[in-house]
């Protein structure tokens, strides 16, 4: 039985984005409940491990993830000023909401205070297209796909620092 039984997928993701190395995967299962961090990867096992088994045996390379080292120079230059102002906008509240949770809130929060909503506004269709550009760009800039991992566990994996290089903040 697993002492702290964690999300499966979010799991999956971390072992992913790690290629599982255990520091790493310690590092970031840390932040998840900062008021009640894992101290020992132990706390996550045996479900870790059997994530870990599953994305190193079942998941191709091709479909792993695999985040840029560098900034997407090009994308950067491309963007217009609303969406420079939307990765402004999550590279600013970063340390702030440095948790899952408060990541998750981040992430899904940008468009809404882009559009000049309260952060409580039910999804509209006008507000899931926003989020879902928004959720695209990042992705492009961070592992060069449209699509990845729960972008809020991809940030944690990442660190702050690492993620305003990536989106040019």
């Amino acid at each position: 039985m697993t002492p702290r039984p964690l999300p499966y997928r979010m799991l999956a993701s971390v072992a992913d984005i790690t290629v599982g190395d255990p520091a790493q995967m310690l590092r970031i299962l840390a932040d998840v409940d900062p008021a009640d961090p894992i101290v020992a990867l132990d706390d996550a096992r045996p479900r870790l491990d059997c994530a870990v088994r599953w994305v190193t045996t079942y998941v191709p390379d091709e479909q792993r993830t695999h985040v840029r080292t560098t900034p997407d120079a090009d994308l950067l230059a491309s963007l217009d000023e609303d969406r420079r102002a939307s990765l402004a906008l999550l590279a600013g509240r970063l340390e702030e909401q440095w948790s899952l949770e408060g990541l998750t809130s981040l992430v899904y929060g940008v468009p809404k205070i882009r559009l000049g909503l309260p952060m409580d506004t039910k999804p509209t269709p006008e507000l899931k297209a926003a989020q879902r550009e928004f959720f695209s760009l990042l992705y492009r800039l961070l592992v060069g796909r449209e699509s990845g991992p729960r972008l809020p566990t991809l940030l944690l994996s990442l660190g702050p620092d690492r993620v305003r290089t990536l989106v040019g903040a």
